[in-house]
């Protein structure tokens, strides 16, 4: 059994992780870039506000993970082994559905506040780069979608396909 079948809420949010970061060196690089050209004043605040968006991100996507990982750990034991009848399956999914759908429905309430008050909070204070915050804060579905990729394919070289 590897480390991410073990604990795949940390794993996960590791890829996030190293995909967040990867996200502030390149924005931080671009800033760099643009500086050297004269068209922004590079500073600490580029830094700054992209790591407050990286790790909004971050504490985001674990806490989601992390509630329907609860959630659906609570739901394999409340199964039980017994076998269950087509009334008793239905009434078990709804349940089990409804309780996935309020913590997703809280969850998205409170990472959309969370990002709302990081880029308020990199707007009002002279500590962050707004436009550097926005990035990572907006980076989250690319990375999904390349760790997916490398997870196919990380399962495709482990099957010898």
């Amino acid at each position: 059994m590897n480390t991410n079948e073990k604990n795949p809420v940390l794993y996960e949010t590791l890829r996030v992780l190293v995909g967040e970061v990867i996200v502030v060196v390149l924005t931080v690089g671009v800033f760099l870039l643009l500086d050297l050209f004269s068209l922004v004043d590079f500073s600490y605040t580029v830094i700054t506000g992209a790591a407050l968006g990286a790790l909004v991100i971050v504490l985001n996507f674990f806490f989601l993970a992390r509630s329907t990982d609860k959630i659906a750990l609570e739901a394999m034991a409340a199964r039980g082994v017994g076998e269950m009848d087509e009334e008793e399956i239905e009434k078990f999914t709804k349940e089990q559905s409804a309780k996935m759908n309020n913590a997703i429905k809280l969850s998205f309430l409170l990472r959309t506040g969370s990002m709302l008050v990081a880029l308020i909070v990199a707007l009002i204070t002279p500590y962050f780069n707004a436009i550097a915050t926005l990035v990572p804060l907006l980076m989250l579905r690319p990375i999904l979608t390349v760790s997916g990729l490398l997870r196919r394919k990380e399962d495709v070289d482990a099957t010898g396909d």
